[in-house]
């Protein structure tokens, strides 16, 4: 019963998704040409400031994806993030072991 329940979720899922992307929606297409002009507007006011120095932000992130991981960022953050992504992954097999 929990395994007909899951491929129907999963089945609707996937429908929804499919609906979506084919799905055309000409109302966005006139808020999109408003939010264009206002996109103007505020380029032409921030061309008029004058230019603050940019601040730097430093960081980094694990995507796992199944057993691969993906590590993006800074080179600090994300040996740290790697780590914490081994250590997860071992926690889980363990977990996964022990039932």
């Amino acid at each position: 019963m929990l395994a007909l329940l899951s491929i129907i979720i999963i089945l609707l899922g996937i429908y929804l998704i499919i609906s979506g992307l084919r799905e055309e929606w000409p109302e966005f297409e006139e808020e999109f040409e408003e939010w264009e002009e206002e996109r103007e507007e505020v380029t032409e006011k921030q061309e008029r400031k004058e230019r603050k120095p940019k601040r730097e932000v430093k960081g980094g992130g694990v995507i796992l994806i199944g057993p691969i991981p993906i590590v993006f960022g800074d080179s600090k953050y994300a040996f740290l993030s790697l780590v914490l992504a081994v250590i997860l992954m071992l926690l889980s097999i363990v977990l996964i072991l022990m039932v």
